[in-house]
């Protein structure tokens, strides 16, 4: 049976049409984001003609949006997954990289889960060269790509806080949304965990730098200057910090976009965020 998560964070059947929807917007998503990969390299719409852009990503409801979370959140839902009845995860290529015909490093790293499992393997078949995973599976290829400097990303349908369907492993480099989002902003979402800076405990070696898609660490004058404001709590700078003076803390004020809070702590998974 295909499920969402409902809003007190239990589990519940999805109908034929909300499955039909779904599928179509895969079947789609490809010339979507081949479409909105050029418009975006166009110095029209980089320029003047930018308002388009925004205007598009207000109001068109398919757009993607995600929201980010540490590798430790996503696994804490893969866990809560095992236990929930629908444990079923399918991992697919990248759908950024199979539409526009680019490569960084690992292709199979979009998991799909709930009743997304049932709208890929309707709309892309064997053909999709789509692969099922177990929970831990797919915790062991999030640490991969954790080490390869990958965003977990919670996605969902039409951008129904319910309907989250896919966990997008994104990167800087070919990822639409994570470009989009530098370009124009409101694509991507602070996650419920933010980093917690020690200062004097910090060397300036700048690997938190390179890590950071977000600007939220800079190098000056051989110190680093963290901006708090500008951390969407994906913790790669956490593990790549070499004297150990980040960590991960709960976001005052969060309130959950995608991420599944209520379902994670329902199935007796960690509410609180330390990395």
């Amino acid at each position: 049976m295909a499920h969402r998560i409902a809003e007190d964070g239990r589990l519940e059947d999805v109908g034929k049409l909300q499955l039909f929807i779904h599928a179509l917007f895969v079947r789609s998503e490809p010339t979507i984001l081949r479409v909105l990969d050029r418009m975006m390299e166009m110095d029209l719409f980089r320029g003047r003609g930018r308002p388009v852009l925004v205007f598009m990503r207000e109001w068109l409801a398919f757009l993607p949006r995600g929201e980010v979370v540490s590798t430790s959140r996503a696994k804490d839902f893969l866990d809560a997954l095992s236990k929930s009845g629908d444990s079923k995860i399918i991992v697919s290529p990248c759908v950024c990289q199979e539409a526009l015909g680019r490569r960084e490093g690992t292709l199979f790293k979009e998991m799909t889960v709930l009743y997304g499992t049932e709208v890929y393997e309707r709309a892309k078949g064997d053909e999709g060269g789509i692969r099922v995973m177990s929970p831990d599976e797919a915790k062991i290829l999030l640490e991969a790509l954790h080490d390869e400097g990958c965003i977990p990303t919670f996605y969902s349908c039409l951008n129904s806080r319910g309907w989250m369907v896919v966990i997008c492993n994104c990167e800087g480099k070919i990822c639409l949304p994570s470009r989009a989002h530098r370009l124009l902003g409101g694509i991507l979402s602070p996650g419920p965990d933010v980093v917690s800076f020690e200062a004097d405990g910090c060397i300036g070696c700048g690997r938190c730098v390179k890590r950071c898609s977000f600007e939220a660490n800079r190098l000056v004058d051989g110190r680093i200057v963290f901006d708090s404001a500008r951390c969407y709590g994906c913790g790669l700078c956490v593990s790549t910090c070499p004297t150990e003076a980040r960590r991960l803390v709960d976001r005052r004020g969060y309130t959950n976009l995608y991420y599944p809070m209520d379902f994670v702590a329902g199935y007796g998974s960690r509410a609180a965020g330390d990395g």
